[in-house]
């Protein structure tokens, strides 16, 4: 192809690039700017020839606008993310532990790229990164990348899992076991990412943080169906096993009741979702009934709402939570940490 073909091609992606980096509804750029971004990259063109260049843009989609006054140019008054939808997105990535420091500020700069120049400077300076917080396993990618084929594929996925020790007066992560897991879904929960999967030697779900998985591998061999270790018999409900499944600590699944001051229903609702059922018990009283599995991460968070709720039923967590608030109660002696 001569040269003179594919600069005049190259000229239409120049333009919308430079309108993508350096125009928005507050910065309008003239055609003579572009022509000067242009001349830089040794392309010459003239104004008539920008103008068709934005028109053949505004044809295929692209919603490129003039300025208010026509002189002052034009800008692209349409992207595919919004400042607030861009914002949203750095904020979740940099309040996500299992990102490391390292790649979320890469993928904070890829988000920011969507922006125009002046509005990636507002929303920059505004962003806060915790690396305190930030956990260290670089591979975090390729372990996402891993589990979703082998969810697409129906494939078991073998993995080493870590847990931390302490060495020399610091927290270190060290490999613990290996495991080969037949894959179901992936839930962002508790700010953790968790694969929800059957170990083999089981006939129940369990959970795996993502961050503490290395040397994640996709097997040849079938995952086993969810329906013979879950009460799912169609699809597998991610957004009912997140509902029920509270600090996604494994358990039984049962019917939860409640009785709660008013006080602690909005609470409520943010745990169990506006599907769970409540009934007027008095001015100051509600009844709450759910169905959630019992285990010790439902008691922990109930824990510190004692004093304003009542377990009904199960049994079974009444005495999980006499049991823990028994333990508050003992000495470090009788705890055997002197």
């Amino acid at each position: 192809m001569e040269k003179k073909t594919y600069t005049r091609r190259l000229k239409l992606l120049y333009v919308l690039d430079f309108l993508k980096t350096y125009s928005d509804d507050e910065h309008p750029v003239t055609a003579a700017k572009i022509m000067d971004f242009l001349k830089e990259r040794s392309v010459e063109s003239g104004r008539k020839a920008i103008y068709d260049d934005i028109n053949a843009l505004c044809a295929y989609g692209l919603d490129v606008s003039r300025a208010y006054a026509a002189k002052d140019g034009f800008f692209l008054a349409e992207r595919e993310f919004e400042v607030a939808e861009i914002r949203l997105l750095l904020d979740a990535i940099a309040s996500a532990p299992f990102i490391t420091e390292k790649k979320t500020r890469e993928l904070s700069k890829k988000l920011l790229a969507f922006l125009s120049v002046y509005q990636s400077r507002e929303v920059a300076p505004q962003l806060h990164i915790d690396s305190r917080l930030k956990f260290k396993n670089e591979q975090i990618y390729y372990i996402i990348d891993a589990v979703n084929h082998a969810i697409a594929q129906n494939k078991k996925i073998a993995f080493t899992y870590c847990h931390y020790k302490i060495e020399d007066n610091q927290a270190v992560l060290k490999k613990d076991r290996d495991f080969v897991i037949s894959p179901y879904a992936l839930v962002w929960a508790n700010d953790r990412y968790y694969l929800v999967g059957n170990y083999e030697k089981y006939d129940n779900l369990s959970n795996y943080r993502l961050d503490r998985m290395k040397m994640a591998q996709i097997t040849q061999e079938s995952a086993r169906p969810h329906s013979q270790v879950s009460g799912y018999t169609g699809a597998f409900d991610t957004a009912d096993y997140v509902r029920k499944n509270i600090m996604m600590y494994p358990g039984a699944q049962c019917e939860l009741e409640l009785l709660c001051k008013n006080s602690v229903l909005e609470i409520m609702l943010d745990r169990f979702g506006s599907g769970c059922e409540v009934m007027n018990k008095g001015k100051e009283r509600f009844l709450l009934r759910t169905s959630v599995y019992i285990s010790n991460g439902l008691a922990d968070w109930l824990l510190p709402l004692c004093d304003r709720v009542h377990v009904c039923a199960p049994h079974k967590l009444q005495t999980m939570l006499e049991q823990k608030l028994a333990a508050i109660a003992k000495t470090p002696q009788e705890k055997g940490l002197l």
